[in-house]
């Protein structure tokens, strides 16, 4: 019995020797390698998340950028309406302008003032005449 004992022993020995240490290595090792497996999976979501950062600001920042020149571009429509209502306003000032001048070309006495020999005739200084 003590032989069987003393096996028995040995037996238990070497398991907790040999064995146990192996089993351990083995188990270890795979959750260590689920580990650094995780570790390179997450640097790489790091990694991916960082370059969307990158580039979501770049995209940011190129909308900006068009919103801008939006801006400009309107505000630059804007002025050239107003620059066109200017211009068609000093038009109609200058046709009015002209009109006024010929009306009163043709209204002018090149002899004198209030004369009966009025050239070009009309019938305004007649009017006139008529009432004093």
């Amino acid at each position: 019995m003590e032989e069987l004992k003393e096996i028995v022993d040995l037996i238990s020995k070497i398991v907790t020797i040999i064995i146990v240490p192996l089993l351990g290595i083995f188990l270890f090792y795979s959750s260590k390698k689920r580990k650094e497996t995780a570790a390179a999976v997450k640097a790489e979501a790091d990694n991916t998340s960082q370059y969307a950062a990158e580039w979501k600001e770049l995209y940011e920042k190129k909308e900006a950028k068009e919103m801008e020149l939006e801006e400009t571009v309107s505000r630059l429509y804007s002025e050239k309406n107003e620059d066109r209502l200017r211009i068609r306003e000093s038009m109609e000032e200058i046709t009015r302008l002209k009109m006024e001048n010929q009306r009163l070309d043709f209204l002018k006495c090149n002899i004198a003032l209030k004369c009966f020999k009025r050239v070009p005739p009309n019938e305004f200084i007649e009017k006139e005449d008529n009432d004093e």
